[in-house]
């Protein structure tokens, strides 16, 4: 049974110290890939770093909501009303985003996040959704028209085959628009990842670094045949200036398991490859 991981540190571009982190990890292997945030505050700086570094370019991880703890974030298109409060920035609620998004609002800013990395000089490989409000987290799946929208535009994309328990039971309700998805996805050749692995408890209930490093390599060690994706959010200690305590201490924590020898070290006993993509 051939396995294989794509590690990838999600959230390049919410702020500088943030970004330089990510960029370490890259550079000395410890994870294989990287989301870009294109309406995050230090976007611009995440792609001079990426460029100076002679990196693949991250994957465009499609932002439709703004980050509670930080100035509200604007969509990229104008007009997509659906997608904005009165103000003309992205809600804190992720799914408010997911209920109200028209499909031809949620297509326009896409092609113009797409379109800014372009422009910026980074070519993403693959898509995926912050707090995603792509997958029907909350009630309602867009992930048929983010499939059509890879098949567009040759881009890979994260869909899980197969539902980790804790997202199966959050869309307990949509496992059918998933395998719809899937399906579709499948028809017209868009790459998914086999399965997702991350620690997936709030911040509040994670109560020691043991905690989180025994429940990703839990996961680990069942993963399936093929090409998964672990996703974690790694940020230094000066993450906590702006998040809530104990989400500031769980990212630090996930960066500690990424330079963690241990867990590289278990990847391997395991004999799972350590992949770019999917």
């Amino acid at each position: 049974m051939e396995r294989r991981l794509v590690i990838t540190a999600d959230d390049l571009g919410v702020d500088e110290d943030t970004n330089a982190t990510i960029i370490d990890l890259l550079r000395d292997g410890l994870v294989s890939a990287t989301t870009l945030i294109p309406v995050a505050a230090a976007a611009q700086d995440a792609v001079r770093r990426v460029l100076e570094a002679g990196l693949p370019a991250p994957r465009l991880h499609l932002t439709l909501s703004s980050a509670r703890e930080m100035a509200p974030w604007r969509p990229l298109a104008p007009g997509v009303r659906s997608l904005t409060g009165p103000d003309g920035t992205f809600s804190v609620d992720a799914g408010l985003a997911e209920r109200r998004a028209s499909l031809a609002d949620l297509a326009t800013e896409l092609r113009a996040q797409l379109r800014w990395m372009h422009e910026a000089g980074l070519h993403p490989a693959g898509l995926d959704s912050h707090s995603g409000t792509l997958y029907g987290l909350r009630g309602r799946s867009l992930a048929a028209a983010a499939v059509d929208f890879c098949a567009d535009h040759q881009l890979d994309f994260r869909l899980p085959r197969t539902l980790a328990r804790p997202l199966g039971l959050a869309v307990r309700g949509l496992r059918r628009a998933h395998r719809n998805a899937v399906e579709r996805a499948d028809a017209l050749r868009v790459r998914l990842p086999e399965s997702l692995v991350s620690s997936w408890l709030p911040g509040r209930m994670v109560l020691s670094y043991g905690q989180l490093r025994a429940e990703v390599l839990h996961q680990l060690r069942q993963l399936p045949a093929g090409t998964s994706e672990l996703l974690l959010h790694p940020a230094p200690a000066s993450v906590a200036q702006w998040m809530p305590t104990a989400e500031a201490r769980k990212r630090r924590w996930e960066l500690r398991l990424l330079r963690d020898d241990a867990f590289h070290r278990a990847l391997r006993r395991a004999a799972i490859d350590v992949v770019p993509a999917w």
